[in-house]
């Protein structure tokens, strides 16, 4: 009777050319019981490839780009244990970053000859340790979330955002305003910031590393009265964006007061980043939208502006259909030969039972505002201010409106004159 031959262990290899990446490669020669199914070129390769069932053991080189907690999670989501390869020369650090990512093995380049033996005292995949279901993030009394959100053509999603943390600072309120555009964030650029680093980067790595909360705060600015968190310098580095940043983001915040998150345009749900178990294109934008508690979808009070709002109204019933948005048009202008009456039928009639909010076109206003680096709230009473100040009531009813500082100073100057 033949004996029952043990299956071997198949293998993937990212080295990231590491020294010890070759004799890796050379411990699946026949009868050692491992099976080296691919060379990977880089961390997305590995991942996709592990996602096809094709290996139990992932070896990675310590330094690989973007190796972290969120890959390692996904390895073991399709039944890959991970090996970290430390350089023999490595800092400490990586090495604490491999046990915080919560590999199964951490294993110095000097022992690489070692890998059989060492993956034998392994546990099997199946008894692989899976994360712990997340823990509800809306605390009981938290601050509200807001999501600010509208179609391509640039609707002036980020002049209602700037608009409305400006009239929750004038309230007292102190909002904090994320700038969650994977296209590319302007925020800061229309504040007059000098963003020598993106806010929104950094917090991504801070969750890869598992120290988000601990550093939260130091990573906002302070400006235009309310906190601020910055965004991507260029929409190319949406790649360095961690899954699930989004909620995190607007968990954090909410226990500091309400929340005002400017989106990008684009809802598409990229299907290839399961693949990859790595956050998607406009997974930013879906996964703010999907967690705020208030929606508010902005367009422009112009034929063009006004068909896509439509549409856009259509896409966001599709993903949050328990949320009936604020509609903000934009821009409104007398030019157009449209009355407010006019407006609001329209659109009340392609999203019933909302009040639609009209913003008129005030470019001077805005102009003076981002050349002074400075919200349109703090440039005082206008035609602009007041329209933010709707949207805020209309959102955040709860928020008293403060008594404004002339109100004030006449009333006690009054009082001395009695």
């Amino acid at each position: 009777m033949r004996p029952v031959l043990e299956p071997p262990t198949c293998l993937l290899v990212l080295g990231a050319g590491e020294p010890w990446e070759s004799t890796a490669v050379e411990s699946g020669r026949p009868g050692s019981g491992l099976v080296v199914v691919k060379r990977c070129i880089d961390l997305t390769d590995l991942l996709a490839t592990a996602s096809s069932g094709q290996a139990q053991v992932a070896v990675v080189a310590a330094g690989a780009d973007g190796l972290d907690r969120q890959a390692v999670e996904h390895l073991h989501q399709v039944g890959v244990r991970v090996v970290v390869v430390l350089a023999a020369e490595g800092p400490e650090h990586l090495a604490e970053r491999g046990r915080l990512a919560g590999v199964d093995l951490l294993l110095p380049a000097a022992q690489i000859t070692e890998l059989g033996a060492r993956l034998q005292a392994l546990r099997p995949p199946t008894e692989l340790t899976r994360s712990p279901e997340p823990a509800p993030r809306r605390a009981p009394g938290a601050a509200p979330a807001v999501a600010v959100w509208g179609p391509q053509g640039a609707p002036g999603r980020t002049t209602i955002a700037l608009g409305l943390a400006g009239a929750l600072a004038a309230r007292g309120a102190d909002p904090l305003l994320l700038d969650l555009d994977p296209a590319g964030g302007t925020v800061a650029q229309h504040l007059g910031v000098l963003d020598d680093v993106s806010g929104l980067l950094a917090a991504s790595r801070r969750l890869s590393d598992g120290d988000l909360a601990g550093s939260f705060v130091a990573l906002q600015r302070r400006v235009a009265g309310f906190r601020l968190l910055t965004g991507l310098p260029r929409g190319e580095r949406w790649t360095e964006v961690a899954a699930g940043l989004a909620p995190e983001l607007l968990a954090l915040g909410r226990r500091q007061g309400p929340v005002v998150a400017d989106l990008g345009s684009s809802i598409e749900d990229d299907a290839a980043a399961g693949y990859t178990g790595r956050a998607g294109r406009y997974d930013l934008t879906r996964e703010a939208l999907a967690d705020a508690d208030r929606l508010v979808v902005v367009g422009t009070a112009d034929p063009v502006g006004l068909t896509r709002l439509a549409r856009a109204l259509g896409e966001l019933r599709e993903l949050r259909a328990d949320v009936v948005p604020t509609v903000v048009v934009n821009r409104v202008r007398r030019s157009l030969g449209w009355d407010a009456a006019q407006l609001r039928a329209l659109v009340t009639s392609w999203a019933p039972g909302t009040e639609p909010i009209l913003v008129p076109e005030a470019r001077s206003t805005l102009d003076r505002a981002m050349v002074a680096g400075r919200s349109v709230a703090e440039l005082g009473d206008g035609e602009l201010s007041r329209a933010f100040e709707a949207v805020t009531c209309a959102l955040l009813p709860e928020i008293p409106r403060a008594p404004r500082a002339g109100i004030r100073l006449r009333r006690a100057g009054r009082a001395r004159r009695r």
